[in-house]
């Protein structure tokens, strides 16, 4: 990377920051939420038909790096309208009962579909093709939050990339 990508991204990233860093509902700021995945058959057809990615957040609903994640990087990706229609954002949750329909359609948990893609640990993303592959490789974790945006970037053209 040359010194003037650094210097823009840094730059990029401290702007991303400071003005859209805000929880879920802020007063004055529009509430966004992740969709949360239960028909993933579905959303692979979507995602065919208009020739998009799915973008999975594999969660826990007491995990405070999913909480980090969310506020810091896919929230403001939300309210900036950034890649909304090229990315289906869908969240699923290990650690509630709730139940998903996979990218077969067949009805489980959606535990038993984070087991599927081998996803134990929260949170991880996964760049998904219409039917369930991963296009790129999957981001397990947090360990560098100030990069974290850029990562999440760069997977997302990846991944449109590998469906052209």
């Amino acid at each position: 990377m040359r010194f003037a990508d650094i210097v823009r991204l840094t730059v990029f990233t401290v702007l991303v920051v400071t003005t859209l860093n805000l929880p879920a509902g802020v007063e004055g700021y529009p509430k966004v939420s992740i969709p949360e995945g239960v028909d993933f058959s579905a959303d692979g057809q979507l995602a065919r038909t208009e020739k998009r990615i799915i973008m999975l957040l594999i969660s826990q609903e007491h995990c405070p790096f999913c909480v980090q994640i969310k506020d810091q990087i896919l929230y403001p990706m939300i309210r900036a309208g950034d890649y909304k229609d090229e990315l289906l954002m869908r969240e699923i949750f290990i650690d509630l009962d709730r139940s998903a329909i996979d990218f077969r359609g067949n009805e489980g948990s959606a535990r038993d579909l984070a087991i599927q893609y081998g996803a134990d640990l929260t949170p991880t993303l996964l760049f998904l093709g219409h039917d369930g592959k991963e296009l790129t490789e999957r981001m397990v974790g947090i360990y560098t939050p100030e990069m974290y945006f850029y990562y999440v970037d760069e997977s997302i053209k990846q991944a449109l990339e590998a469906i052209q």
